[in-house]
C-alpha cells in the first residue's frame, strides 16, 4: 500500500514538472543587474498571486549587484541550485563568467537609458542632446554647463520648461519632446497601480491661457502620445482624469557657467554596456563596450583619476540617481524609472537626438521602436542593435534588453524560473512593462524569448 501510493505521488512530480512548474513549494534566487530592478520588484510579488506561482517564492536582490556580479553569481552556482538559481544581466556573459553547466540566455523586457540631469538654474527645462555632446559630456572634455556643443543643440532643439515641480497624481508622468519644427510630443505614464484607477478616463492638453482644449484621448494603456502643433509663449497643461501632471512652456533659456558633475556607474554594469555601445556607435569609435566605465571611456582609469571630483562613480543605478537628485550640476545614466521616481528632486530626462536627426525621449513606445531594427541570434535569444536606423523618426537610440540567465538541468527550481519566465513574457510584461518605464517584448522578440524559456529545465 505505501509503495503505491509512494509510486502515486511520484507519477504526480514527474507529471507536474513536465509541464514546466515545481509540484513543491519551491524559494529560488537571482541577482545581478539593476537594470530590471522596478520592473523585477513588481513583477516577483506578482507572480506570487497567480496560480502558477501561488506555492513558490521568487527573489530577486535589491540591489542585484550589477551584471558583472550576476555573472559571476550564476557562474559559482551549480546546474540544479548553489548561489543563485537564475541571474540578471544586461550584456553578454564574459569568458571569464562562463558556466562549466549548460545555460541559457532569455530575453524577457527592454527599456531605455536616460541620461538624467538636475541643473536648478534651468527652472524644470528638458534639454535635447546630441550624441557627440553626450560622448563629450561622459568623456570629460564638455566640462561646463554653457560649452557652445550644448548651447548648439539648443538651437536645434529648443527647450521645453515645466513649472509644476509635482504632478498632482502620483505615479503619473508626463515628458515632452520636440517632434518636427512647430510639433512636439507629450508622453504621459502611469504606474500599474495609478493606470488601474485611470484606465478610459481622458488625458488631455490645455491652453492655460485659453483654457480650450488643444488635444485629448483616452488614456487606454499605461503610456499615451500626444503630437500637437506647438507655439512659443503659450502654456500647456497636461491633465489625466482631471488632475495636472505638469505644464509646459518652449523657453528660451541660458545655459549657467557651471561645472558639469559626472555621475557613472563603479560597480559591473550591463547598463554601462549599453551605454557605452551607445557612445561607441554613434559617437566616438574610442569608446569601448563593456561593463566598467573605467574601461569603456577612452583612455581608462588613468583618465578617470585625472578628471578627479568631477566623476563620481556610484554603485548601482538607484545610487547613480540619488547622487544626481542630491547634487545641482550634476548628469547620470539609469533605466528611465530611476529619474521618474525623482522627477520632484529636480530630475530630469534629455532627449537624445537619434539616427533620424529627431530628439526622441525616453519612452516606451520609441524604445521598443529602436527595437524593432535590431538583430536577433536565433541560436542564443541575444540581441544586436542598429544605430544607423536613418529613416527611423521614432527610435530612441539607448536602449538595453535584460536577460534572465537559467539552467537547462531538470530540477524543480529550473522548474520555477520556467514557469516565471513564460508568464512575464506573455502576461505582465505586456500589461505592466509600459508603465514601469520598460519596453514589452513583442513579435519575434517575444517568440524568441519564449524559445529560450523552453529550454530551460528540459534536460
Amino acid at each position: 500500500m505505501k509503495s503505491s501510493l509512494f509510486k502515486s505521488l511520484a507519477l504526480g512530480v514527474a507529471g507536474t514538472l513536465a509541464f514546466g512548474t515545481a509540484a513543491l513549494a519551491v524559494d529560488v534566487k537571482g541577482s545581478g543587474a539593476t537594470f530590471p530592478q522596478s520592473f523585477l520588484a513588481e513583477a516577483t510579488v506578482a507572480f506570487k498571486a497567480t496560480p502558477q506561482g501561488a506555492a513558490h517564492n521568487v527573489n530577486y536582490a535589491i540591489p542585484g549587484g550589477g551584471s558583472g556580479a550576476g555573472q559571476t553569481a550564476f557562474k559559482n552556482s551549480t546546474a540544479t541550485g548553489g548561489q543563485v538559481d537564475f541571474a540578471g544581466t544586461d550584456s553578454a556573459v564574459t569568458s571569464a563568467n562562463t558556466p562549466s553547466f549548460d545555460w541559457v540566455y532569455v530575453p524577457y523586457v527592454a527599456g531605455p537609458i536616460a541620461v538624467g540631469y538636475r541643473l536648478d538654474e534651468l527652472g524644470g527645462a528638458t534639454l535635447g542632446l546630441t550624441p557627440s555632446t553626450v560622448a563629450g559630456i561622459y568623456d570629460g572634455s564638455i566640462t561646463k554647463w554653457n560649452h557652445p556643443s550644448i548651447v548648439n543643440d539648443l538651437k536645434s532643439s529648443p527647450a521645453w520648461t515645466n513649472s509644476k515641480k509635482k504632478s498632482d497624481l502620483k505615479g503619473a508622468t508626463a515628458l515632452i519632446a520636440n517632434n518636427v519644427p512647430g510639433s512636439a510630443n507629450i508622453t504621459v505614464t502611469a504606474l500599474p497601480k495609478v493606470f488601474k484607477s485611470v484606465k478610459g478616463k481622458k488625458v488631455e492638453l490645455i491652453d492655460v491661457k485659453t483654457k480650450k482644449s488643444i488635444k485629448k484621448a483616452t488614456f487606454s494603456k499605461a503610456e499615451v502620445t500626444l503630437t500637437f502643433r506647438s507655439t512659443e509663449n503659450v502654456k500647456y497643461s497636461v491633465r489625466l482624469n482631471g488632475k495636472e501632471l505638469a505644464v509646459f512652456e518652449m523657453s528660451k533659456i541660458t545655459m549657467p557657467d557651471k561645472d558639469i558633475i559626472v555621475a557613472y556607474r563603479s560597480d559591473g554594469s550591463g547598463t554601462t554596456n549599453n551605454f557605452c555601445s551607445f557612445l561607441r556607435n554613434t559617437a566616438n569609435t574610442n569608446w569601448v563596450a563593456n561593463n566598467s566605465f573605467t574601461s569603456c571611456i577612452p583612455g581608462g582609469s588613468s583618465k578617470i583619476s585625472a578628471l578627479g571630483a568631477r566623476f563620481q562613480g556610484q554603485n548601482g543605478s538607484a545610487n547613480v540617481m540619488n547622487y544626481v537628485a542630491k547634487t545641482n550640476g550634476s548628469i547620470g545614466y539609469a533605466e528611465v524609472s530611476f529619474m521618474n521616481a525623482r522627477a520632484a528632486e529636480g530630475v530630469k530626462s534629455a532627449n537624445i537626438r537619434n539616427a533620424a536627426g529627431r530628439y526622441v525621449g525616453p519612452t516606451s513606445a520609441n524604445a521598443s521602436s529602436f527595437l524593432g531594427g535590431s538583430r536577433w541570434d536565433l541560436d542564443k535569444g541575444f540581441a544586436t542593435f542598429d544605430f544607423k536606423q536613418t529613416s527611423n523618426a521614432t527610435a530612441y537610440p539607448i536602449v538595453a534588453v535584460t536577460y534572465l540567465l537559467a539552467k537547462t538541468a531538470k530540477a524543480e527550481s529550473n522548474a520555477v524560473v520556467q514557469a516565471f519566465a513564460k508568464w512575464v513574457l506573455e502576461d505582465f510584461g505586456p500589461n505592466n512593462a509600459e508603465g514601469l518605464g520598460y519596453a514589452p517584448l513583442s513579435g519575434k522578440a517575444k517568440d524568441i524569448g519564449l524559445a529560450q524559456v523552453a529550454k530551460i529545465n528540459s534536460k
